[in-house]
């Protein structure tokens, strides 16, 4: 029995080198094909790797969104609330702070004004902002700031005000409960195996899992071996299923940070993911091609190798679904393409000949982050 788990676990490891390879030559020339049939089929060949291996693609109507709200959607997801570019404060908010103490008003007249206020009304549904509205109020009536102001300030106001008075009290709030912490909680058993199964070193694997439970966080996990060489493992992108500059299908934007609608996903496939992805304009609409996840995939790989995990319903026992068919076959057709197709991408303006392939790898930016 001993032996014949290794060979299967060998055949895994021989597999997946032979899948990565694949997978990293056909996006290198991917990304770098102009937009015309070429491109076209290649997408199509990956996406259609993705769809064996339960992924799949949905086109829904473009819903924009104003930046700022998509920075709220950030601030909840990540627990921190960057810096507000002083150039998109209002006007009513930098004359509150700059009049403020001048008058003494009542602590009702600052709850009013926030309930008055559509910008924080707006805020409040997200359960960050809402778990810190008690030390906003302390703090507006502290530092006596005009209400008749507060009425008209915008969300980049109230991210500056939270994000100076109480961001501890913010960033404490989603700490308690962080969705990578939850998810490790729950899945580290299958986690480590995860990650074992796939060679990764078991020293990497332990201070991963560390970082995970006490800073939540999935990435930057730096571990040397006994002569100082640092040991090199997965990291992790939160992914949101629901495409945070264009949430669909939602009732308030704060569902978007649902942790059933949330994954991590291994760095390097989190941005071969999006670049699948498309916008695309139909009959003078703007839809887009959003690959969603297998269902209840809590946690990534590689495109074949993931958790399924019930955030609603923790007891619950999943297994991930199997592919449809050989991924082989699907592998055989992106690697066909690639070697057609590789003699159209340029390196330094000159084309690339078949047999010279070169593959850049480029860096992504931290979902979520």
């Amino acid at each position: 029995m001993a032996s014949k788990s290794r060979r299967e676990i060998l055949e895994y490891l021989k597999h997946r080198s032979l899948a990565l390879e694949i997978l990293d030559k056909g996006m290198a020339v991917y990304k770098q094909l102009p937009e015309g049939e070429p491109k076209k089929q290649m997408r199509e060949a990956m996406r259609h790797y993705l769809y064996n291996n339960n992924y799949s693609c949905i086109i829904t109507p473009e819903r924009p969104i104003e930046p700022e709200y998509k920075m709220l959607i950030r601030d909840d997801c990540n627990g921190d609330i960057y810096a507000v570019d002083k150039d998109f404060l209002s006007f009513h908010y930098r004359y509150a702070l700059k009049n403020a103490g001048l008058k003494s008003y009542p602590i009702d007249d600052y709850a009013t004004a926030l309930k008055k206020c559509k910008a924080w009304q707006d805020m409040r549904e997200f359960p960050t902002y809402r778990s810190v509205e008690g030390y906003v109020l302390a703090a507006m009536h502290e530092q006596q700031l005009p209400p008749n102001l507060i009425t008209a300030m915008r969300v980049s106001d109230f991210r500056d005000f939270v994000r100076n008075n109480c961001g501890e009290e913010f960033a404490h709030y989603r700490e308690k409960v962080s969705f990578i912490k939850t998810f490790i909680k729950y899945n580290e058993e299958e986690f480590r195996y995860l990650l074992n199964r796939a060679g990764t070193d078991t020293r990497y694997t332990d201070a991963l899992v560390k970082k995970m439970k006490k800073h939540g966080e999935a990435w930057g996990v730096e571990v040397f071996d006994e002569n100082g060489n640092k040991i090199k493992g997965p990291e992790f992108d939160r992914h949101h299923t629901v495409p945070v500059y264009s949430p669909n299908n939602v009732n308030s934007l704060s569902d978007v940070n649902r942790f059933n609608r949330l994954a991590l996903v291994e760095q390097k496939f989190h941005r071969y993911l999006h670049k699948l992805e498309r916008a695309r304009i139909t009959d003078d609409m703007l839809y887009f091609e959003k690959i969603m996840v297998p269902e209840h995939a809590a946690c990534i790989l590689d495109f074949e190798s993931y958790i399924a995990f019930d955030f609603n319903n923790p007891e619950r026992k999943l297994s991930s679904m199997l592919p449809n068919s050989d991924n082989l076959i699907f592998l055989n057709k992106i690697s066909q393409l690639t070697n057609k197709y590789m003699y159209l991408t340029a390196n330094d303006k000159k084309e690339k000949k078949p047999n010279s392939f070169n593959h850049h790898g480029g860096r992504g930016s931290r979902g979520g982050r």
